[in-house]
């Protein structure tokens, strides 16, 4: 079977043929894989700015947004059966492992020696067939089986926004969000749905795809002229981005930093304490936040997500570090069998 994945001795985004899986524990399952979706994750890996392969190898298939179809059963596995739908969550647990870990929330792992597939230390899923613990599988209804690759993106979403609302101590009633890609925009929606009036900001000019489609979703678009907000949520990777966003909160607020890096700035310490505002910072997600993010993807509007979608063959895999123009969302497909 192939695999995309990155080459650590020629430095190159490249593909390479491999066995399949055929040795399962009788908690695993044999999946195949689909489809892969591509994120700004994927194109810093491609790029090698972060990254490493499992140990003693020096090849790492990428790929951590995925989509499948069960294959074969462990024999202690009672809740899938061969043919159901799937989506894989993304880290796993530290060694020991700590408190965290152990109790299911590997999101929140307090040793840092976490994998996660595709990324750090672990094979991902752009590749033909993968073995996985039943456990870190969620299934997916047939009914939003042509957006399920949003789903990984979206847990990444709920838990950010249930942790906003959890910290926020009155009643969030207005959202801004920075960074109109594929985040920005699937927590613009999640949003939408709580009842939040929702402001997005971006540098795109309103004739963008992006956010000509947030406008049909009834969700306000701005380049300039941004009020404040409740919750303040930073998807733009920009640390630029994060700075403005503190300066924009309302009393009580909260902000929400997602993607960006390191950097010099103000930050307006007086303000925070006399406002009771509130800042955090945010990553990976739990297997709750994935049947949170199944359930809104039903809520959304199937004309919206497909519309962010565009589907390539799995041999387009340069489009991680090329996407085409006018691009939201890139998606390899794997298998003709999904449509």
């Amino acid at each position: 079977m192939i695999a995309v994945g990155l080459d650590f001795e020629t430095r190159k985004l490249t593909h390479r043929e491999c066995e399949p899986p055929s040795t399962l524990g009788p908690h695993d399952v044999i999946w195949q894989v689909l489809e892969v979706g591509v994120c700004g994750t994927d194109r810093d890996l491609a790029t090698f700015h972060r990254g490493y392969p499992p140990p003693g190898e020096k090849f790492l298939t990428i790929g951590h947004e995925a989509v499948g179809r069960v294959f074969r059963l462990g024999a202690d596995v009672t809740d899938l059966q061969v043919g159901d739908w799937v989506v894989p969550t993304v880290r796993r647990g530290c060694p020991l492992p700590c408190l965290e870990c152990r109790r299911g929330r590997r999101d929140l792992c307090t040793t840092g020696k976490f994998t996660e597939r595709g990324i750090f230390g672990r094979h991902g899923y752009f590749t033909e067939f993968a073995v996985d613990a039943a456990a870190d599988l969620i299934p997916i209804p047939q009914t939003i089986l042509s957006r399920a690759i949003l789903v990984e993106p979206l847990s990444v979403v709920e838990k950010t926004i249930a942790t906003a609302l959890r910290l926020h101590p009155a009643t969030p009633r207005t959202a801004l969000i920075f960074g109109a890609g594929p985040v920005g925009l699937l927590t613009a929606l999640a949003l939408e749905v709580r009842g939040i009036d929702v402001t997005v900001h971006s540098l795109e000019d309103p004739s963008n795809p992006r956010a000509v489609l947030l406008t049909r979703a009834g969700i306000r678009y701005r380049t300039d002229n941004l009020e404040k907000a409740d919750i303040v949520i930073e998807a733009a990777g920009s640390t630029q981005a994060a700075f403005r966003g503190l300066s924009l909160l309302a009393p009580n607020g909260v902000c929400a930093v997602l993607g960006a890096h390191n950097g010099d700035g103000h930050v307006p310490f007086l303000d925070m304490i006399i406002g009771n505002k509130t800042v955090f910072g945010s990553v990976n997600a739990h297997p709750g936040a994935f049947d949170a993010a199944v359930k809104d993807i039903a809520r959304f509007s199937p004309q919206l997500l497909d519309s962010m979608l565009t589907r390539k063959p799995w041999r387009d895999y340069g489009a991680i570090v090329d996407p085409p123009a006018g691009a939201i969302k890139v998606v390899h497909t794997l298998s003709d069998h999904l449509h």
